[in-house]
């Protein structure tokens, strides 16, 4: 969260006050929830495989997007994908 408050000019803790105020959520949520956003639109409509799609939201490791990817979808990126995932 260091390199948003940077970008936008404001402490970590200015960040994280504003965030809960207007979205009820902290930072990390936000963007956690962002990027499964953006995973789950990937997986749909993008032709790369998983691994790209994780490299291409910035996963250093393609495992633990899956992983990140499972528990907030609750299904598989694979699963998903197929279109058997639960959402």
């Amino acid at each position: 969260m260091a390199a948003y408050a940077r970008e936008i000019a404001t402490s970590e803790a200015a960040l994280r006050k504003a965030c809960v105020r207007v979205a009820g959520q902290s930072p990390t949520q936000l963007v956690q929830g962002r990027m499964l956003i953006e995973a789950e639109r990937q997986l749909r409509y993008a032709r790369m495989s998983i691994t790209q799609i994780a490299y291409y939201l910035g996963f250093e490791d393609p495992a633990y997007f899956s992983r990140f990817f499972a528990k907030g979808m609750g299904a598989s990126p694979r699963s998903f994908r197929r279109g058997t995932g639960t959402t």
